[in-house]
């Protein structure tokens, strides 16, 4: 099936959510290029507070999730996993969800020969000649929503981002 025989498949509802999922997705990178991460997620948190209320249906942590990865692969351009954990933090409170925003960093990654093959948006790769790897989730209910690496063990996690009275 293709891109828009599956978004027609799709209910009001998760049209609604695909739609927001990629408007919040282009925005997030607009905003980090031009201002920086926290006053980008600043930015956008505070008004999700807002409208949370105000915001139709109820979908599942899961299903939003879905949506941030659905309308990520649909999207032309590159988004690194900050900015797609940022926009699905986003949505995730605009849905009143608790999700837990997560960053973690391997000080001593592997040569990039022993690096096991993912998509070019996984990880946050610093530049040449500082040696680590970042990488940044979601979680809800202690399962990864969104970001999930199959050697994700190896992140050292910082403390949440929205653990510490942030917006």
């Amino acid at each position: 099936m293709g891109r828009v025989a599956g978004f027609l498949a799709v209910s009001v509802g998760e049209k609604f959510r695909l739609l927001l999922a990629a408007t919040v997705l282009l925005t997030v990178r607009v905003g980090i290029v031009v201002g920086s991460f926290d006053q980008c997620r600043r930015w956008l948190l505070v008004p999700a507070r807002l409208l949370s209320g105000i915001v139709p249906g109820s979908p599942s942590p899961v299903r939003v999730a879905w949506a941030v990865d659905a309308a990520d692969r649909s999207i032309p351009g590159h988004r690194t996993c900050l900015m797609r954990s940022l926009s699905s933090e986003v949505l995730h409170v605009l849905y009143g969800h608790d999700v837990v925003h997560r960053i973690g960093v391997d000080a001593n990654p592997p040569p990039d020969a022993d690096r096991p093959r993912r998509p070019s948006r996984a990880a946050i790769t610093p530049p040449a000649g500082i040696d680590f790897e970042a990488h940044s989730w979601i979680e809800y209910d202690g399962e990864v929503i969104i970001g999930h690496l199959e050697d994700l063990s190896r992140f050292e996690p910082l403390p949440p981002l929205n653990d510490h009275g942030d917006p």
